[in-house]
């Protein structure tokens, strides 16, 4: 939904069509204010951080020598088809050289690509040049990186998700190992410090457990063992959404919970108002309507209908 319609709706619920008592300012701030709230009580942004990419640029390492105008690149394809509805097969990024002198001075990506995580390799063709290497730049990827331990909910990328801010919990996270997916078990970090993380930094190996640390924006994951190798890693996430600065901005909330975010905004306006009966009649409308639509849209569903696991 777009911001003046939201504007419009609060308006409306607060009799003030006019802006005679309400500074539209304010008005916005609420309906911000409520936005965070539906995000949080309802769970209804929920993104999966990428785990393979594209590639973003090419550098050059070693132009070489002898190249001409004739030279061509080969990109190896992607090493890990995701699956997701526009490339589940990963696409076949492309790449064209730059010769100047005899050198290579630029690589330009004219695809990128995707469903890389491995480096790719380049294959530089020539009648005679020789010498020229570069290595790929990768768009950001959740990853486990070797030796390191914790990872912070602020370093995700979540650019790949517009209208999205930030992750405020992490439902459940998943490893990629040798062709298998598995998911870790989460313990309390008071468990995790005491029973879990006994050595430092001599065992590394795949991680097998994780334990959350600090909440909202300012969280983070441990993982333990501490990795071995660069593992993807899959987060479950629940997110709260940008401000909304004017119609342009992405609304992040799907619907229906767009609905509720009126009467929330409404009863934040009635309270500044001093109209408390207002603001709890707006303030039950909205709980009713949090609640309802969460029961509509997650029914319950038999995971069998045959009684097998």
């Amino acid at each position: 939904m777009a911001l003046n319609k939201y504007i419009a709706q609060v308006q409306r619920f607060c009799r003030d069509q006019r802006m005679k008592n309400i500074d539209i300012g304010n008005i916005i701030d609420y309906i911000n204010f409520a936005r965070r709230e539906v995000a949080m009580r309802a769970q209804c942004i929920r993104v999966l951080p990428l785990i393979s990419g594209s590639i973003m640029r090419w550098t050059v390492t070693n132009g070489g020598v002898n190249y001409s105008a004739g030279t061509t690149c080969a990109v190896s394809g992607p090493d890990f088809p995701s699956g997701d509805p526009f490339n589940p097969n990963g696409r076949q990024a492309l790449a064209i050289p730059t010769v100047v002198g005899g050198s290579i001075i630029e690589i330009a990506s004219s695809d990128g690509g995707a469903g890389y995580f491995n480096p790719p390799v380049l294959t530089i063709t020539d009648g005679i040049g020789s010498g020229a290497t570069a290595v790929a730049i990768l768009s950001p990827m959740n990853l486990l990186l070797r030796g390191q331990e914790q990872y912070l909910f602020s370093n995700v990328d979540l650019t790949p998700f517009p209208g999205v801010k930030e992750i405020h919990n992490v439902h459940s996270v998943s490893i990629i190992y040798a062709n298998y997916r598995y998911s870790l078990p989460q313990y309390a970090f008071s468990v995790y410090q005491a029973m879990v993380r006994q050595y430092p930094f001599q065992y590394q190996y795949v991680p097998t457990f994780c334990s959350q640390f600090g909440q909202g924006a300012s969280g983070s994951l441990f993982f333990y063992p501490l990795p071995s190798q660069t593992y993807q890693m899959e987060w479950d996430c629940r997110c709260i959404p940008q401000d909304l600065i004017d119609d342009q901005s992405v609304e992040a909330i799907p619907d229906p919970w767009t609905d509720a975010v009126p009467y929330f905004a409404a009863k934040l306006t009635f309270e500044e108002l001093q109209n408390l009966n207002a603001a709890k009649y707006y303030d039950t409308q909205f709980s009713t309507r949090c609640l309802g639509y969460s029961n509509y849209a997650r029914g319950g569903r038999a995971v069998n209908p045959y009684g097998r696991y």
